[in-house]
């Protein structure tokens, strides 16, 4: 299974009953799954049918749900009309006019205009073949969105496989001159020595331990060892693919708190401009994964 994206789009058009029927699904990125529905109002009380049934194939995003239907054969007929709507349209009306003394009549065209004025109903209408008919007319858009999410994955998988190779190549670059690191720090603590006890002895044995001492303090081997873990971890993750963004956020937090140790620890400008450059790399690579469901 691939690697999946947040972002995706998916579009069903169709004809029941001679109406035109289309479903949209629109997805983009979202720390968790929140569902938003546009739905007309004889459908509302389909919402959270419809809600569980994209909860079933999507797993993170913002999700922007639509349903427009047209017209059946049979015509939308008007069977009633909103009375409580055209009351208070009426009376907000009237109240305007008094208070900003705004002339001119309310004419039966100002009051057809309202949304849901009159109320309709298909001559045709089958709720239940409706239903069902809706419920697999979301599911292509929803396969819809899952492909065009499995194809946003792949891309951003083998981006980030590209990244995760560069901070192996970077720990590559720290594991060369760490040796040189410990080395150089001996000298200059043999002679930082030498300044402060002047012409005192020096035991040879004594500083060698209180050398190994420090030398086991500024250690990086632990550091880079868990890094490279964590960068495995990352790539078989890639690998196993679906939906990763939680487990690929909580190793990365683990890849940031190495790289901190690594530059604090180091003592070394060379080893410290490298650790930076994984900060940046696992900061990128961060921004990257906030796209992955």
């Amino acid at each position: 299974m691939a690697i999946l994206s947040m972002t995706g789009f998916g579009k069903s058009e169709s004809m029941y009953q001679g109406a035109s029927c289309v479903i949209e699904v629109r997805s983009v990125n979202n720390r968790f799954l929140d569902i938003s529905c546009k739905l007309p109002k004889n459908l509302a009380y389909l919402e959270n049918s419809f809600k569980n049934q994209i909860k079933d194939k999507l797993v993170r995003g913002s999700v922007i749900f639509s349903v427009t239907l047209g017209a059946g054969t049979g015509g939308n007929i008007p069977v009633s009309y909103n009375d409580a709507a055209i009351k208070k349209f009426v009376e907000i009306t009237h109240a305007m006019q008094l208070k900003y003394h705004i002339a001119g009549d309310i004419q039966l065209e100002h009051i057809l205009a309202l949304p849901e004025v009159l109320q309709f109903t298909d001559a045709d209408a089958d709720s239940d073949a409706l239903e069902k008919h809706l419920a697999a007319e979301l599911d292509k858009a929803l396969d819809q969105v899952n492909e065009m999410r499995a194809k946003e994955g792949a891309n951003l998988a083998r981006d980030l496989e590209g990244r995760v190779n560069h901070l192996n190549a970077v720990l590559d670059k720290i594991e060369v001159l760490d040796p040189q690191r410990i080395e150089v720090w001996k000298d200059k603590f043999k002679e930082r020595i030498n300044v402060l006890l002047k012409d005192s002895e020096i035991d040879d044995v004594r500083l060698l331990q209180e050398a190994c001492i420090m030398a086991d303090k500024l250690d990086i081997h632990e550091e880079i060892t868990r890094f490279r873990s964590h960068n495995k971890l990352f790539l078989n993750a890639l690998k196993e693919g679906g939906a990763q963004g939680k487990n690929l956020g909580f190793i990365l937090q683990e890849m940031g708190r190495e790289a901190n140790t690594l530059g604090t620890k180091c003592q070394s400008a060379d080893i410290a401009a490298l650790a930076i450059e994984l900060k940046n790399e696992v900061e990128c690579i961060r921004e990257q994964s906030l796209n992955i469901a």
